[in-house]
């Protein structure tokens, strides 16, 4: 049984909590106490999670994520997605490129006894997203700037 409602709340944690958004169901499954040790910011807890998906969402307004492949062990449940979405915001200094990308990335969403997130651990190739933006060379080629 509580496999099912951690994997049903990782599900949510991408499909519905980043890509509709849906910011009440932050409240609810994000810990107070939501801090992953890789994210230097002030905020933690729900006000976190919220920040980055406006964050995100500010440079991919259509931001989408489908999990495409799922395993629950313990309290942990490790997740591949595939995601989409149209940079029509600025960051880090590049300019908006109206540009629709696809990228795939995993994550692992840490539970505590009372089915909230209390950590997470995600990778993604960020290089990658910024070459389908064209804002970068390929990686193969990227000797030649250097």
């Amino acid at each position: 049984m509580k496999e099912k409602i951690l994997i049903e709340l990782s599900y949510d944690w991408f499909e519905r909590m980043w890509s509709i958004p849906e910011f009440g169901l932050v409240d609810k499954i994000v810990d107070a106490e939501y801090c992953p040790n890789w994210i230097y910011m002030d905020e933690k807890g729900p006000e976190l999670v919220k920040h980055e998906i406006k964050y995100f969402r500010s440079i991919f307004p259509d931001l989408k994520f489908k999990v495409t492949d799922i395993i629950n062990q313990d309290e942990k449940v490790w997740l591949r997605y595939k995601a989409n979405g149209t940079q029509k915001g600025s960051f880090w200094g590049f300019k908006p490129t109206n540009k629709f990308i696809e990228f795939e990335g995993v994550a692992i969403l840490h539970f505590n006894d009372r089915n909230q997130v209390i950590d997470l651990w995600e990778s993604y190739c960020f290089y990658d997203i910024l070459e389908k933006l064209k804002l970068v060379p390929p990686f193969s080629e990227l000797h030649e700037y250097l």
